[in-house]
């Protein structure tokens, strides 16, 4: 569009002012001045900006320094507190059987971070008051559930028989057990459920083989207590106009449902038990322990009784069970994740070394599974080693495993030692490889 005359002059006008006012001596000079002072500050800001930054690269090295420190001391102090183990008295060990609650151990470590929170508090020199109300608070919140509570106990026993307390309630009549034969498993201790109430009125109803209702002649009063036998999922049942207590006990289980096919405590409370009672240990990520989550009327119960003065963990096992909810990823997570492919590579790798040496006269990949507890439904996939040695039978190999430091744990079938890598960190296989066929007996030097 063709600009209006007028427009045209203004522009003309203010060109022309701009002109006038560049070619003036006094703006030329003012100009001048002005970059004059410009260059000679220049130096000085620039000064200032370098000392400013040195400074902060001076914190940010400083800092990191710091951090450097505190890792390598404290990694120092990690390998010194591993080296200066008592061996005699607790060995560290391997687990490749293939079970995961061995009757020798897991092999699985509990997290620096869950025991560091146990050792503060058996320092000696951390305040104990309300340390013990300020757990049981942190506990309550991270269960998550309404009206719900957590308590520890010394072990699994013990919380099962706190429950005891609940049958002479001040307030209510006299309650009575009732356990289903086909829920009265042996414990992890080797002792039988029924047992652990030796002295109180426990009544046993059903059949071995299957629970249905009807099994049941329970009424308000009743405390029904059943058992994850391993064969089957526990659920709860539904009991027509009435309401009895309804207590699980999970010898194997997690907090959350953290692992496939696992029962969990919560998954239970929420399904309708009124308490759920489980081992504290591997699959939790804590200390070995009992924990009994439930309706806090009920564990306000427990926590009351004179049995519970016997029952009650140290709140230094309370803590380390509170950090391991608080700490799920923890090194069982690692195992339990770890891949079919990456098993399979690894002891494809492993395979190779071994039979560099001449002690071993057999060595074959097998494609087992892994278990959680012997003869229970939970397996993963797994790869292990199976072993001949040239002139050891298959015991006396193990036997001999058993007893070196460190300690590898392995299972026998027939002629054959089996070396499972479920639950072996892929960090440790040269030293399993190495207890297996120690560099001295080998007629090559391993990779």
């Amino acid at each position: 569009m063709r600009l209006p005359p007028w427009a045209a002059q203004a522009i003309r006008n203010g060109v022309a002012d701009v002109a006038r006012k560049a070619s003036d001596p006094e703006t030329i000079k003012k100009v001048r001045q002005q970059a004059t002072e410009l260059l000679r500050d220049l130096p000085d800001n620039a000064s200032r900006s370098f000392d400013n930054a040195s400074k902060s690269i001076d914190a940010i090295v400083k800092t990191a320094s710091d951090t450097a420190r505190d890792a390598f001391d404290q990694g120092r102090a990690t390998i010194l507190r591993w080296s200066e183990r008592e061996h005699d008295i607790a060995s560290v060990c391997y687990n490749a059987s293939g079970t995961l609650l061995h009757r020798y151990g897991s092999g699985v470590p509990v997290s620096d971070r869950v025991l560091q929170l146990g050792a503060d508090l058996l320092r000696g020199d951390c305040l104990n008051e309300n340390a013990d109300r300020q757990i049981a608070d942190s506990l309550t919140r991270q269960l998550d559930l309404h009206h719900h509570r957590l308590l520890v106990a010394t072990n699994l026993d013990a919380a099962v028989r706190s429950i005891a307390s609940l049958i002479d309630r001040s307030d209510q009549s006299p309650r009575e057990i009732i356990i289903h034969r086909a829920h009265a498993v042996r414990l992890p201790s080797g002792i039988p459920l029924p047992d652990l109430f030796d002295g109180h009125d426990v009544k046993q109803c059903g059949g071995v083989d299957s629970v249905v209702p009807e099994d049941f002649r329970c009424n308000d009063h009743s405390i029904i207590v059943m058992a994850d036998d391993g064969k089957q999922p526990l659920e709860p049942i539904e009991f027509p106009g009435s309401s009895p207590i309804r207590i699980a006990v999970l010898p194997t289980a997690t907090i959350d449902s953290q692992f496939d096919n696992v029962p969990s405590v919560k998954t239970l409370l929420k399904s309708g038990f009124d308490v759920v009672i489980t081992a504290g240990g591997t699959l939790t990520g804590g200390p070995s322990a009992g924990l009994i989550a439930g309706k806090t009327s009920l564990l306000e119960s427990i926590e009351s009784s004179v049995l519970w003065n016997f029952a009650a963990a140290h709140r230094s096992i309370a803590a380390m069970t509170l950090a391991s909810m608080t700490n799920p990823s923890g090194p069982l997570q690692v195992l339990m994740e770890t891949g079919e492919e990456n098993l399979r590579s690894r002891s494809e790798r492993m395979a190779t070394r071994l039979t560099a040496s001449e002690e071993i006269a057999t060595c074959q990949i097998g494609n087992a599974p892994a278990v959680l507890v012997d003869g229970k439904r939970w397996s993963l996939p797994s790869r292990q080693l199976r072993l001949r040695h040239v002139n050891k039978s298959s015991e006396t190999w193990a036997a001999e495993l058993l007893d070196a430091s460190p300690a590898l744990i392995t299972s026998v079938d027939g002629e054959d030692l089996l070396v499972d890598l479920r639950w072996i960190p892929a960090s440790s296989d040269s030293v399993v490889t190495e207890i297996i066929a120690p560099p001295s007996s080998s007629s090559t030097t391993l990779p």
